[in-house]
């Protein structure tokens, strides 16, 4: 049992991004995935999962370090993402492709956002066949929400 900060970001207007740049989208998702790992990792937290266009990030509290301080740092990690999301000259090539402004004029790559404190079971999920580091809680699902 862990107590922690979970966050989920997602990309939106994935489902027409992906249906306008169909095997290219896999790129656009890593330039983004990029951007959320550094800025959490940097910012004392852990990328768990990347989920199609979401990603499952958790920020521990450890040792003698407070909550609100690791709160900070979650919130930094966001603050640092949506610059980065605007900054980011291979992002703004992904939003000025003709058929993707042409299905969503104005469009760039934006994300939503979603932070929650609580107790999360951290294990690993799964069988022989694939095993993954996971946490099992009502609180990752409201992050996710």
């Amino acid at each position: 049992l862990v107590n922690a900060i979970f966050g989920f970001c997602d990309i939106r207007n994935f489902t027409d991004c992906t249906e306008v740049l169909r095997a290219d989208i896999v790129k656009l998702v890593n330039d983004v995935a990029r951007i959320v790992h550094t800025a959490t990792k940097e910012n004392f937290g852990a990328p768990n999962k990347n989920i199609g266009d979401a990603f499952l990030l958790v920020w521990k509290p450890k040792g003698q370090v407070a909550v609100h301080d690791v709160a900070d740092s979650a919130l930094k990690s966001y603050v640092r993402i949506i610059l980065e999301l605007q900054c980011s000259k291979q992002l703004r090539r992904w939003s000025r492709k003709s058929l993707i402004q042409l299905r969503l004029p104005g469009f760039t790559v934006r994300m939503g956002f979603g932070l929650h404190f609580g107790w999360a079971i951290e294990g690993a999920i799964g069988s022989s066949e694939k095993i993954d580091a996971s946490y099992l809680s009502p609180h990752v699902n409201t992050a996710a929400r």
